[in-house]
């Protein structure tokens, strides 16, 4: 009896060891053994690896192994090709797809990755033990959590703590992540396991603090040499123009890509001075972000009020907020999307050296789907000129190199750089030249991408200079940006804007602050689109979308560009630290320091609205 006991046990250990492995090779659960798999089993990301600012730290040990990792995987849409041809067709008046945008729904049947390829992903995520935490009508990015232990072991990589050259603590994968060959060929790009990457773009805060009237009931700053008052940059880039024909922003709703808290209570003092005060603001936490202000509080206050300043009867301002991880950038970037926001302003980011390929491509795909739904995204250039990841004040990088600012970057994104305004005793428009304060004192952001190829769009007179190299160049425009002549801001939240609490110990007690840099000038160009949308629904049409092919066209013809755009042509170069040659110089037409220069707000919205069938 024992004898046959034992025989039917072995036949029944057989047969279990035979299930096991064809539960180990069925392809839709072949996850169940990832745990068991060999390294040869895995592949590394295509792209990506490690964080750039590992080769400049200092390793100081194991990290915390029960931290809980918030992650996301990103996943490569379909059908690239088809959507590359798509997208020249709907910026090409000539074409029968002309400005017929997709919804989201139509661009994820058409180009998202597949509910399939999504739940695969989620199935093996899940498997493995980690929880779930976010999807996407798009299907190109899943969030999850679990600890670092886990995700040690699932992605094959090790986490150690560092120290950045500026003191600051972070974690890292010190290897490529990997994941088994059919999920890996899928995946762009997997973030959160490290907190490396810090966004900034803090604005230019100066020393010069606006003359307030003490007549005024709110003590509003009034016109001076030191600030520039809405109604003064209304007159000099004549969005009066567009005021004067009832385009204030009526019907149009507007989003600001935030990586910090901010005051309502700050935005509602500034309006009181400069109108905006009935206009809804609607705040989008993303990752469960608390809303808090803190060191960041005065960039997303300038990028609230300042388009307040220019379209003061809005519909409402979408205020997206994340926390400042690269997680929580991409999460932001796919929920914009996901929302189809018409208009965003963009003015945080860092240069594409410290971003890496893997980051940049994931970007990149939110950005074509943003083109594909008829979205525009304005984004500042950055503030240390050609050597972008010069920031000393920020992060404490001695890095002179010339380098490029993602994501101003991108080819499906408008850069925005910076200049220096002087008006006329009207307060009209006089002249304009490239901000360039010197050490430390800011310039704008504009070089030649490391990653981008020169888009077909871009052309026109200058374009292609002494320092092209084929790659995509940038600012594509500017404007006013200089602190020196910058403008006035209310803030008190945040360690940014109270007392002596302020960027580089400016503060103001009264609450107002003069300000500059590139994120001033991104919010300002997105009120001109807001308030050409706003002529276009007017005229039957729908949204601008991507601008750079219109703007192009309109400034490569010279008696457009002469009528919508102030060619900046004062000698000058946005070399802010001045051991890169001068590079690089303003000329006449399109350059590197300035794009193709600032606006004639009502020229140029009634000429792009023109363009469009």
């Amino acid at each position: 009896m024992r004898r046959n006991i034992r025989r039917n046990m072995s036949g029944l250990s057989i047969l279990l060891v035979l299930l096991l492995a064809s539960w180990w090779i069925i392809p839709g659960h072949f996850f169940n053994s990832a745990s068991a798999s060999t390294d040869q089993a895995l592949k590394p990301l295509s792209v990506g690896g490690v964080p750039a600012l590992l080769s400049k730290s200092q390793q100081q040990g194991a990290d915390q192994s029960t931290r809980i990792l918030h992650m996301s995987v990103g996943l490569a849409p379909r059908n690239q090709s088809q959507l590359a041809t798509l997208l020249k067709a709907l910026y090409t008046p000539s074409s029968p797809e002309y400005h017929q945008f997709l919804s989201v729904a139509d661009y994820t049947l058409q180009f998202g990755p597949s509910a399939t390829e999504q739940q695969t992903v989620v199935d093996y995520l899940t498997q493995q033990g980690f929880t779930i935490t976010q999807t996407y009508p798009n299907h190109l990015l899943v969030d999850f959590s679990g600890t670092e232990t886990l995700a040690e072991r699932v992605f094959s990589v090790t986490i150690k703590q560092f120290k950045a050259p500026d003191g600051r603590l972070f974690f890292a994968n010190t290897a490529a992540p990997k994941l088994p060959t059919f999920l890996a060929t899928s995946i762009s790009s997997l973030s959160g396991l490290d907190n490396a990457n810090q966004f900034y773009h803090p604005p230019v805060v100066s020393h010069n603090k606006p003359r307030l009237s003490p007549k005024a009931s709110a003590n509003c700053p009034s016109a001076s040499s030191s600030a520039l008052i809405p109604s003064q940059l209304a007159t000099a880039y004549n969005y009066n123009g567009l005021h004067s024909v009832g385009l204030q922003g009526e019907g149009q709703t507007v989003g600001v890509f935030e990586l910090d808290g901010y005051s309502q209570s700050d935005v509602q003092t500034y309006a009181q001075c400069f109108g905006g005060s009935g206009v809804p603001l609607q705040n989008v936490a993303v990752d469960g972000f608390n809303g808090q202000p803190g060191a960041g509080a005065v960039e997303v206050e300038l990028d609230i009020e300042l388009l307040l300043s220019q379209a003061p009867h809005l519909a409402k301002v979408l205020v997206y907020e994340a926390p400042n991880t690269t997680q929580g950038y991409n999460d932001e970037f796919a929920r914009i999307v996901s929302d189809r926001t018409p208009v965003v302003s963009v003015s945080w980011g860092d240069c594409e050296k410290n971003m890496g390929q893997q980051e940049l491509q994931q970007e990149n795909t939110f950005f074509q789907e943003a083109a594909a739904q008829g979205q525009s995204i304005l984004v500042a250039a950055g503030d240390s000129g050609s050597a972008s990841c010069f920031q000393l004040l920020q992060g404490g990088s001695t890095d002179f190199s010339l380098n490029a600012d993602d994501p101003a970057s991108q080819p499906f994104v408008t850069g925005v750089g910076g200049t220096h305004l002087t008006l006329n005793s009207g307060n009209g428009y006089q002249t304009e030249a490239v901000w360039n304060g010197g050490l430390l004192g800011g310039a704008g952001g504009g070089g030649l991408s490391q990653f981008w190829k020169m888009p077909a769009w871009q052309s026109g007179p200058g374009v292609k200079n002494s320092y092209s190299n084929g790659m995509r160049e940038l600012p594509d425009v500017s404007l006013d940006a200089d602190p020196a002549t910058g403008y006035p801001i209310y803030c008190t939240a945040g360690s940014s804007c109270s007392g002596s609490g302020g960027i580089g110990g400016i503060g103001s007690s009264s609450g107002w602050l003069t300000v500059g840099g590139t994120s001033a000038a991104a919010p300002m160009w997105a009120a001109m689109v807001v308030l050409a949308n706003e002529l276009a629904a007017k005229a039957g049409k729908g949204p601008l979308g991507f601008l750079n092919p219109a703007i192009y066209k309109l400034a490569s013809q010279s008696s457009s560009y002469s009528r919508d755009f102030h060619d900046i042509t004062q000698t000058g170069n946005n070399d802010e630290i001045g051991i890169n040659g001068g590079a690089y110089p303003v000329t006449t037409a399109y350059d590197q320091a300035t794009g193709w220069g600032s606006l004639n707000a009502a020229k140029l919205v009634s000429d792009m609205v023109a363009l469009a069938k």
